[in-house]
């Protein structure tokens, strides 16, 4: 007993530390709590507060708020305890404006869900040609690279090509001075024959008038 005593004026000073004066408060979440006519469980009375309803504390005295209510047609002012008022709005009422928000939320929310899969949808199209992309480029890379070491090969190609048309330039060039010298010596050679037979048949010629003129000799010593 002595415990709860100690608790209770506990909660009385957190009660009279919370609820300064002038504050708004709410009633607990507790169903109902009588509004009486004095701070004393004997007064009258006079009306019932529900959970949630908005009042504003006037006065305290001894654990009991002396409150004015808000929201409604005629505000109505009496006693309550103290412990029955808190700074937060009721579970219930916040409750309501929770789902109130979210039933706001979710209309907001649901023209968004169809844009958000619209741009899952757009995203899948983007991904699936980016991909496509990728792979058209590593092919075209490939294709480069195919190509630029046939390029070299080509290009070594044409440097022997060039190489051996130089050379076949450099045989055909003294094959042509081959030819020609040749051709020279043929010449020079027909010369040489034909002086030669032409001097053996003027050493002949020469050889057979002297034994003409020999003959003719001898045979006109022989008729004397």
């Amino acid at each position: 007993m002595k415990k709860r005593s100690i608790i209770m004026v506990i909660v009385i000073g957190f009660c009279l530390i919370a609820l300064p004066g002038g504050a708004t408060v709410y009633v607990s979440d507790k169903l109902e709590v009588p509004l009486r006519t004095g701070p004393s469980p004997k007064d009258r009375i006079i009306n019932m507060f529900r959970s949630g309803q908005e009042v504003v504390v006037m006065s305290e005295e001894n654990g009991w708020s002396y409150v004015r209510s808000i929201g409604e047609s005629d505000d109505k002012k009496g006693w309550i305890l103290s412990r029955y008022l808190m700074n937060r709005e009721p579970w219930e009422t916040r409750i309501k404006a929770i789902t109130i928000e979210n039933a706001r939320l979710r209309e907001t929310l649901y023209p968004m869900e169809g844009d958000l899969r619209e741009l899952k949808t757009q995203n899948t199209d983007l991904t699936r040609a980016l991909t496509e992309k990728t792979e058209a480029l590593e092919a075209l890379r490939a294709q480069h690279e195919s190509l630029r070491n046939e390029a070299a090969g080509f290009l070594d190609l044409k440097r022997d090509y060039g190489k051996i048309q130089s050379d076949l330039t450099n045989r055909e060039t003294k094959l042509a001075e081959i030819i020609e010298e040749n051709g020279l010596l043929r010449s020079s050679h027909r010369n040489r024959w034909f002086l030669t037979g032409a001097l053996v048949l003027l050493v002949g010629l020469l050889i057979g008038l002297t034994i003409g003129r020999r003959e003719k000799k001898h045979a006109s010593k022989l008729y004397l």
